[in-house]
């Protein structure tokens, strides 16, 4: 008796416990067993019926045979060669008939003369007084019995010739009629049964396999989402934790830098400068990391309203005109000649507008930014257009990426987080807009915002 190792029982019941622990798999090991069972067990009963149910017909068919010959038989039981000849042309025209006999009773014996066979060299010879005589000769239906030779079924039946007033016994009708095409259509139809069960258990096992690597997937899915969920706490954590000293930090050097009697050098007062541009920066990406964690974690209040997003498109460019006073570069705002009003969240519109203006302007070295809106259809657009470095296509592809920033030679000492537009993206699909790029490397890039108009 095979003994299990201790390395195959610690697999056994590592499988075991796996299955326990996940309800998905015993479940389709229990349909890898019932289904091919129950298919099983459901194609046996039908080919046992079915078996029946032919036996039942070819014996039919052989009595009937026997019946419609008997009254031929009785009046022609003197005239041997026409019954001979009737016999052979019966065999010839029903293949399934293995053999056909006639037979005599002998005069004052318990014997019978073959008169008429479809195998002649038995005419002529003498056949005692058997079971199935004596029992046919009492049973007016006759007497079919199911015999097997040579490993082929037939049915062997015999039944009395009888005629006249009196039913006057005259002799007995034999015949075997073979089941061999019954039997073959049977084990055809058994050996198509045990191939579909073949392939439903192949499928039945592919679609297991296929739980399991679902399981797999869903399991790295659920640790993914669960390591993904820690992110989203840790990166809300820092920066809530972020903000208190950025804040101090930021005051401080406000009052230092207000001191009238400070007496800093130049290079002391660049260091100072370089310090609160810093805070700055990091400032804005505490900010970036909080609205990502909002984003993500669905806590990203929207008060929808309906306005008129011209003043708001206005405030916004005059707020940003001193920085582009300070690079230099001109920014003009083209507004739509007609009223128009949009259903969305105020300063949510105003932070993207900014946000984009903001970039055209970082990313931008000379020339001008131009904000201009439209109205196509039932959308208002607004448009920044700059001419600046531009974005290549295949950099476009990527752009609203979440970390995702343009690297070459010009965006090297541009400073950013690679979080801007993909917060601009998210901020405006969720007030039911959409945002899009058309850019040319060295010409220029136009953002357009779509915005749902207020239908009147």
């Amino acid at each position: 008796m095979a003994v299990l190792t201790k390395k195959e029982l610690d697999i056994f019941i590592r499988a075991f416990h796996y299955i326990k622990d996940n309800a998905v798999i015993g479940y389709s090991l229990a349909l890898l067993l019932l289904v091919p069972a129950a298919f099983f067990y459901n194609n046996y009963r039908i080919n046992i019926k079915y078996g029946e149910a032919i036996d039942e017909i070819t014996r039919q068919k052989a009595v009937l045979v026997e019946d419609v010959l008997n009254k031929y038989a009785y009046e022609k039981i003197n005239d041997r060669e026409d019954l001979q000849e009737t016999v052979s042309r019966i065999k010839l025209d029903n293949y399934e008939i293995l053999s056909l006999s006639i037979l005599k009773q002998k005069e004052g014996q318990a014997a019978y003369e073959v008169i008429a066979s479809s195998n002649q060299e038995t005419v002529g010879t003498e056949v005692s007084e058997s079971n199935q005589i004596i029992f046919a000769q009492k049973n007016k239906e006759g007497i079919a019995q199911l015999d097997e030779a040579a490993g082929s079924r037939f049915w062997r039946v015999t039944k009395a010739i009888r005629g006249g007033d009196e039913n006057e016994l005259v002799g007995f009708l034999e015949m075997s009629l073979s089941l061999a095409e019954p039997d073959a259509t049977m084990n055809e139809a058994i050996s198509l049964s045990y191939k579909v069960l073949a392939i439903v258990v192949l499928v039945l096992v592919l679609i297991m396999a296929n739980q399991i690597r679902l399981l797999e997937i869903a399991l790295s899915l659920n640790r993914l989402m669960e390591v993904d969920k820690m992110k989203d706490m840790f990166i809300s954590m820092a920066s809530h934790e972020l903000r208190a000293p950025l804040t101090a930090i930021k005051g401080y050097l406000e009052l230092l830098r207000e001191k009238d009697n400070l007496n800093l050098d130049d290079e002391s007062s660049r260091y100072l400068d370089n310090i609160v541009a810093s805070s700055h920066r990091l400032e804005h990406l505490v900010e970036d990391m909080l609205e990502v964690s909002r984003l993500e974690g669905n806590r990203f209040p929207l008060e929808f309203s309906d306005f008129d997003p011209d003043p708001l498109i206005k405030q916004s460019v005059e707020e940003m005109r001193s920085q582009a006073i300070k690079k230099g570069l001109a920014l003009e705002y083209i507004p739509y000649p007609l009223p128009a009003t949009v259903r969305a969240d105020t300063s949510r519109v105003k932070q993207v507008v900014v946000n984009l203006i903001g970039n055209a302007l970082k990313y931008t070295e000379k020339g001008s930014v131009k904000v201009t809106t439209a109205v196509k259809k039932d959308t208002f657009l607004i448009t920044v257009a700059d001419t600046g470095i531009g974005i290549s296509s295949e950099e476009q592809a990527n752009l609203f990426q979440k970390f995702y920033r343009v690297k070459n030679e010009k965006t090297r000492d541009i400073s950013g987080t690679g979080l801007g537009l993909w917060i601009t993206m998210e901020t405006v699909r969720r007030m039911k807009g959409k945002i899009t790029v058309e850019s040319i490397e060295g010409v220029g890039s136009h953002f357009t915002i779509n915005l749902p108009l207020v239908k009147k």
